[in-house]
């Protein structure tokens, strides 16, 4: 199940503030794929930016287990958090425990947890979660 976060956030002042963004996960693949991003003026500005630009003072980034395409995984979203947090932006996490895309409807095993017990299960989740946010505390 992804993770889900309050629409209110502590900022990093210590403050408690809504949270104004959007899920840009897919920044660093449309980025690749060569696309850009414009603002309401037609200047090529960075996405990350943008958001910022636009008012957002967060942003929301998926992480997957192991996907095929490398993106959305551990690498990737530290990354895409170091951009964030140099424009100040605060940082949602959404946890997909899969490969790819997980929601209510759709939850698939990442491949490499298919034959896991309960007991590896729950300490593969564990791992993969603190993994994963120690790299982010870690940048």
């Amino acid at each position: 199940v992804p993770f889900t976060v309050s629409p209110f956030f502590t900022s990093r002042q210590g403050t408690i503030r809504f949270a104004k963004g959007a899920d840009i996960s897919w920044v660093t693949e449309m980025e690749k794929s060569g696309m850009k991003f414009y603002n309401a003026n037609g200047k090529q500005t960075d996405c990350f930016e943008l958001m910022k630009e636009l008012g957002m003072n967060a942003i929301r980034l998926r992480v997957w287990v192991n996907p095929t395409d490398g993106y959305c995984n551990k690498a990737d979203v530290v990354a895409k958090a170091l951009r964030a947090k140099a424009l100040g932006l605060e940082l949602m996490i959404d946890f997909h425990y899969s490969d790819s895309w997980a929601d209510p409807g759709k939850q698939n095993i990442p491949n490499a947890w298919k034959n896991y017990n309960l007991a590896k299960m729950k300490t593969a989740v564990a791992d993969h979660t603190k993994e994963v946010l120690q790299a982010l505390k870690d940048k």
